[in-house]
């Protein structure tokens, strides 16, 4: 399996939210608070010495997703081609036991009282994603999710997880090979040189 991923360097984010508005479009989400991808600011310090990073949130899809683990109805599933997690919504319950499992709040519940979450633009829509052929193979899959299409930094990236690994910093690969089971994102180390500061002017 060649495990898809994210990447993200804090530094390079400007808070824009362009990533949650382009997630938002293209999987048609008009639910109030859903939100599949999210950006998180986090701050430090008090003004005038205050310093704030902003955190590209979304699912992870975990080497070993403690989501898919709790399920009673085996409604999320790992694929084995790569390694991205899927809901089949047609087994999910609406039981809540995924969401309070995973440690990011990437999974979101609609209307409709359904598991969703991000499926790295697999498809455009809560229900899609599941059964889905392999990215390469895909005529609905998005060459790259909308999240990173949209990013004007280039803070956000997506693709085969040992790629991404080529171009981090030794210092986000090493802190990436170090959690076997955790989340597929390689994230750089945040030095604060490029974000928001309250001292800029």
């Amino acid at each position: 399996m060649s495990q898809w991923g994210f990447y993200f360097d804090p530094d390079k984010c400007i808070g824009c939210h362009a990533c949650s508005q382009a997630c938002t479009v293209r999987n048609d989400i008009d639910e109030g608070d859903v939100t599949w991808r999210r950006v998180e600011h986090v701050g430090e310090g008090t003004f005038p010495d205050y310093e704030e990073i902003s955190i590209s949130m979304g699912c992870y899809h975990c080497a070993e997703p403690e989501c898919r683990d709790v399920c009673p109805t085996h409604a999320l599933e790992k694929r084995a081609e790569d390694g991205i997690v899927t809901i089949e919504q047609d087994r999910c319950i609406g039981c809540n036991y995924c969401s309070y499992a995973c440690p990011y709040g990437a999974i979101q519940f609609g209307e409709d009282g359904l598991a969703q979450k991000c499926h790295g633009c697999l498809g455009s829509g809560a229900g899609d994603g599941h059964g889905s052929p392999p990215r390469e193979e895909s005529e609905t899959a998005r060459e790259t999710p909308a999240c990173v299409d949209n990013c004007v930094t280039g803070a956000l990236d997506s693709g085969p997880i040992n790629e991404l690994l080529r171009g981090a910093s030794t210092a986000a690969a090493e802190e990436f090979r170090s959690d076997d089971g955790g989340p597929a994102v390689v994230l750089e180390p945040a030095t604060g040189t490029e974000g928001v500061s309250g001292d800029d002017g």
